[in-house]
């Protein structure tokens, strides 16, 4: 399983990097709180050429999401374009599969979203756990389901577990064979 940093903390995020993390993610909430400009921050890690930075649409139509698309794949194109689970995701992501452009579904809190996005032909899925346990739900099983049906199915998709809340939720993740976890600097270090 290798680690994802989710943040927007330009000190964080080279400490995770130098202990080996593969790549950067964040949201609009964790870019407003670091005080990062969004394209400034999705131009100045493009340049580290990692294996994975993300930069998340926001938007209410298909038109809105798609302008943002073009605006990111204009700072690089190798940029994944992450988009929060709706109906419009659905769509975009289709579209983005034809052109070439990599996507990240994220806020998948069921099985059933998981194999929609699946089927839009998103590159990777954000199941949320902590948010799932919060809503009642078993968040851990969403994932580990969620990854044998890709395994199973030898789907050409890889499973991004996020909202992980502690050290134990990584080594189940890891022996379940999730591909990549999304997780927070503190958490990271908790884990050394």
């Amino acid at each position: 399983m290798l680690y994802i940093i989710d943040s927007a903390n330009d000190d964080d995020i080279k400490n995770a990097l130098d202990f080996g993390a593969c790549g950067i993610t964040a949201n609009p909430a964790i870019y407003l709180k670091n005080n990062q400009n969004f394209y400034s921050f999705l131009e100045k890690y493009s340049k580290l050429e990692l294996p994975f930075l993300s930069g998340e649409v926001m938007g209410d139509s298909l038109e809105e999401m798609l302008q943002e698309v073009d605006k990111i794949i204009a700072i690089d194109p190798n940029i994944i374009i992450k988009l929060n689970f709706s109906s419009n995701a659905l769509k975009l992501c289709n579209i983005l599969k034809k052109r070439g452009i990599r996507t990240a579904i994220t806020l998948i809190f069921t099985v059933n979203q998981a194999v929609a996005a699946i089927n839009a032909g998103a590159n990777y899925l954000f199941p949320f756990i902590g948010r799932s346990d919060e809503y009642g739900l078993d968040g851990m099983k969403l994932v580990t389901t969620i990854q044998q049906i890709i395994i199973k199915n030898n789907y050409p998709v890889s499973v991004v577990a996020a909202s992980i809340k502690n050290v134990h939720q990584l080594e189940v993740l890891a022996e379940s064979g999730v591909d990549y976890a999304a997780i927070p600097y503190n958490l990271y270090v908790k884990s050394l």
